[in-house]
């Protein structure tokens, strides 16, 4: 029987067999408070993250001691830094911070390479995922750079 936080991710709620069956013993559920540091630069990925509920703020420290928000992460989608990081094994270069209280599911970095390496299904939610945020990214950062609103410089 599919977990129920399963049905609440668009893209795997259609998984089963096998595949739903590593998730359900692996993945853990997690509350987290608002205000809280979930990573932070050069810490390691060690989950991926898929919020049930809540919203993640990602931002980076600026040169003038600012902090420039780089996305939000909501309720049904994961992160792409966090997937970027596990899939390039690479650590962190921004915060996470929980904007509000958060419900997430978080899957260890062996179950996730275990996945990755297993189930087409899986892969293509982690691809499809990261490919629309990246995308949003770049859009969302073009709009931003046109209207004068993004005047931090990156350290």
């Amino acid at each position: 029987m599919r977990p129920s936080w399963q049905a609440s991710v668009p893209g795997l709620d259609a998984i089963s067999g096998t595949v739903s069956e590593l998730l359900n013993r692996q993945a853990e559920y997690t509350s987290v408070r608002k205000g809280t540091v979930i990573f932070g630069p050069e810490q390691p990925a060690e989950n991926m993250l898929l919020l049930i509920s809540g919203t993640v703020r990602l931002q980076q420290p600026c040169e003038t001691g600012e902090e420039i928000v780089l996305s939000r992460v909501h309720a049904g989608e994961s992160c792409a830094l966090t997937t970027a990081c596990l899939l390039a094994f690479k650590d962190y270069s921004a915060e996470g911070i929980a904007e509000t209280d958060v419900d997430a599911i978080t899957i260890p970095r062996e179950t996730f390479d275990e996945l990755m390496m297993l189930s087409p299904q899986f892969r293509a939610y982690v691809f499809e995922a990261y490919s629309k945020r990246i995308t949003d990214l770049f859009t969302g950062s073009d709009k931003a750079n046109l209207q004068g609103k993004n005047t931090c410089r990156l350290m």
